[in-house]
């Protein structure tokens, strides 16, 4: 599985099921069943990871008028907010 593409979410947990918990990655890649698990995770995460986006989005203030009166500063927040909500669900993930 180690060449696969899974997604963002999907490959970091399969990195940290390979480091902390080789015996679960080796029993599900040997039963096939570590890319399903893999492509799940990455659909949940990436609905997850939507979610805590829209949220914070709203909680800053970010939004359309923010756009049309400065749209660098439109990006340089909405980069930081993906950036939280990476390290938010990286956490999540590599428990």
């Amino acid at each position: 599985m180690e060449d696969s593409f899974c997604g963002v979410w999907g490959n970091m947990r399969e990195k940290y099921l390979r480091e902390k918990n080789p015996k679960l990655y080796t029993a599900m890649l040997e039963k096939g069943k570590l890319e399903e698990y893999l492509t799940s995770y990455q659909k949940s995460y990436s609905q997850r990871a939507e979610k805590i986006f829209e949220k914070l989005l709203l909680k800053r203030g970010i939004n359309k008028k923010l756009y049309e009166k400065d749209s660098l500063e439109w990006i340089l927040e909405t980069e930081k907010i993906q950036e939280e909500v990476k390290e938010i669900l990286k956490e999540e993930i590599q428990k």
